[in-house]
């Protein structure tokens, strides 16, 4: 397909992915709801071209989403956000791991396989 293709669309899907996540950081409490972003990694799963713009994009994360919200959004606020963040931070990247990260790769290795195979079968 074009998207999983076309370089421009991939970086763009790539970067976009980091930018949203800093935006649910920020304004999570107002969600009040874990539907919303569990939908959207959900839609990235299947927006993503492969195994490795995945990695790209959650290591943007990592690297600049999180450490941004975590400067410029919670250690301003009088709230104890960066410091809980900070002191569970031990606690959040296995969690991370187990509970976001390989059910990303699950879904996003199943849809491969599935455009592979009808890509095979003629359809």
């Amino acid at each position: 397909m074009f998207i999983y293709h076309n370089p421009i669309w991939r970086w763009t899907i790539n970067l976009l992915y980091p930018a949203i996540i800093f935006v649910f950081q920020s304004w999570g409490p107002i969600l009040d709801s874990w539907a919303v972003p569990i939908v959207f990694v959900a839609l990235f799963c299947f927006l993503w071209s492969g195994i490795k713009d995945m990695f790209i994009s959650t290591g943007l994360t990592w690297m600049v989403a999180i450490p941004s919200w975590w400067y410029f959004i919670e250690l301003p606020k009088p709230s104890f956000g960066a410091e809980n963040f900070a002191a569970h931070l031990v606690l959040i990247v296995p969690l991370f791991i187990f509970v976001a990260l390989l059910p990303q790769t699950l879904i996003l290795t199943t849809r491969m396989r599935i455009m592979e195979y009808y890509r095979q079968n003629g359809n």
